[in-house]
């Protein structure tokens, strides 16, 4: 019986150790510098779905016994198949992001790795980079809340430092869109919160600033 049980107990733990290097996978090192919890809030929702294996497994049993399902390769398949139904989800999630990360946008990834740096004064953490390309802009918004640029921005520059146990951040963005494009100028305030943005023409070029602050 109890070799029976550890045999269940193990289709759980192969399931979670699949998922978890999945996981490890995909969390490539843009995706740390923009989601430092990513990992951990994951690992936690792969132990949750676990314990909830634990429990579908254990109901199972019982149903086995009611319907006299006595074989027991029988038992461990009809296990795995549900372990591995209540996990579709991740299996799904995690595929398709080590396919987008890894493999569609690896090279371009890497390329923006190479141009990120640390902020060494200001608030204390953040990144900085310098002459991003419109589509390297766009990944890193993909996994932050940077704001979005038009598709023809370009010469893309950028310097965000927080602090880290506080709300407390700084946001600095600069980058070219051609001189025919609409840009209007920004000015909020409202209490320790501002918003700016301001432009100037340059050549062929306007050159436009934005500018966020959480104090």
């Amino acid at each position: 019986m109890f070799k029976r049980s550890l045999k269940y107990l193990s289709i759980i733990l192969i399931n979670l150790l699949v998922l978890t290097i999945m996981l490890m996978i995909w969390t490539d090192e843009l995706e740390l510098k923009f989601n430092a919890l990513i990992v951990p809030t994951e690992v936690l929702k792969l132990i949750g779905i676990s314990i909830l294996g634990i429990i579908i497994l254990g109901n199972a049993v019982l149903v086995f016994r009611k319907f006299e399902i006595n074989t027991f390769k029988k038992r461990i398949w009809i296990s795995t198949m549900l372990v591995l139904l209540t996990s579709t989800y991740f299996y799904v999630d995690y595929a398709k992001k080590i396919y987008i990360n890894r493999i569609v946008n690896g090279s371009l990834r890497d390329g923006i790795i190479k141009k990120l740096s640390p902020v060494t004064d200001g608030l204390g953490l953040g990144t900085k980079a310098e002459n991003l390309s419109s589509k390297e802009y766009a990944e890193i918004t993909e996994i932050s809340w940077f704001p979005k640029l038009p598709k023809n921005a370009e010469n893309i520059n950028y310097k965000y430092d927080y602090e880290a146990f506080l709300d407390d951040y700084s946001f600095s963005l600069s980058y070219d869109l051609p001189k025919t494009s609409k840009v209007d100028t920004l000015n909020y305030k409202d209490g320790s919160f501002t918003k700016k943005r301001s432009f100037k023409v340059i050549g062929e070029k306007i050159r436009v600033t934005y500018y966020e602050l959480q104090l």
